[in-house]
């Protein structure tokens, strides 16, 4: 049997690097913060749809320790059909206001993969990254969902949030990659509202389990918080949560 060609096994070996390369950059580096005790959610009508996702996280939160009512503060800051910079000016006073653990920082559900806003989307995770933690505080990125008529938005989505993460070493909730592998396992749910593009009650509620899964690392399968919704269905969306959580940042340090 001949031998290969040397160059061939060179190029044999560039593409493997570059692949493990690729592959490297799909893979979140940062997997945890600090369970936190304040948290600020910065974003659009993503955020604030049905009550507020913080409202949901609390909720959660009290169903597992009624304790955390007072000892978590959850506050929201948003405008609607804002791209993240359009909070520059709110994000500096909101800062100065109060020490925070963790600042949730949502942007246009395109912002991350519109070739017209993307670039301003990275500097400005940038920016805002460096000031958030000037004042002590942990940034972390809001994966947002694909379009309920554009699922494939998802790739995208994905790759841009866990390529900007890795770059400024933030962490990412991966809320869009959990509504794509919900809207496949929870018989007849619909995570989006008419519209097609922002949350329905459960997808804001599945959000929310995201949130406590990934930055508390517990499990909120068996938190009786429903939301209003059918029991066996929340269940569910629970369950979907805690298993893509963990799965995508590689069972890590969970639980913790």
């Amino acid at each position: 049997m001949p031998f290969a060609r040397p160059r061939n096994i060179i190029a044999a070996l560039l593409f493997c690097l570059f692949a493990a390369a690729a592959q490297a950059k799909e893979t979140p580096l940062v997997t945890r913060v600090d369970a936190p005790d304040s948290i600020l959610f910065v974003g659009n009508s993503f955020t604030f749809y049905n009550n507020a996702i913080y409202t949901h996280l609390r909720k959660l939160l009290v169903a597992d320790d009624p304790a955390t009512r007072q000892a978590i503060f959850l506050k929201s800051m948003t405008i609607s059909g804002a791209v993240l910079a359009d909070h520059r000016g709110g994000l500096d006073q909101t800062l100065q206001s109060r020490d925070w653990d963790v600042v949730v920082l949502q942007g246009h559900s395109r912002e991350a993969i519109d070739e017209q806003m993307a670039a301003g989307f990275t500097s400005t995770v940038a920016e805002f990254t460096r000031e958030i933690r000037k004042h002590g505080a942990e940034p972390v990125l809001f994966m947002t969902w694909a379009y309920s008529d554009d699922p494939g938005m998802i790739s995208g989505l994905s790759r841009a949030f866990t390529r900007i993460g890795n770059e400024l070493q933030v962490m990412v909730i991966p809320v869009g990659l959990v509504f794509q592998h919900a809207l496949g396992q929870v018989p007849g749910v619909t995570l989006h509202d008419p519209d097609k593009v922002h949350p329905s009650l459960e997808g804001t509620y599945l959000a929310a389990a995201v949130f406590y899964a990934a930055l508390f690392g517990k499990s909120p399968v068996e938190l009786d918080y429903t939301a209003g919704l059918d029991a066996v269905q929340a269940r569910g969306l629970r369950e979907v949560a805690w298993q893509m959580v963990r799965e995508y940042f590689q069972g890590g340090s969970w639980p913790r």
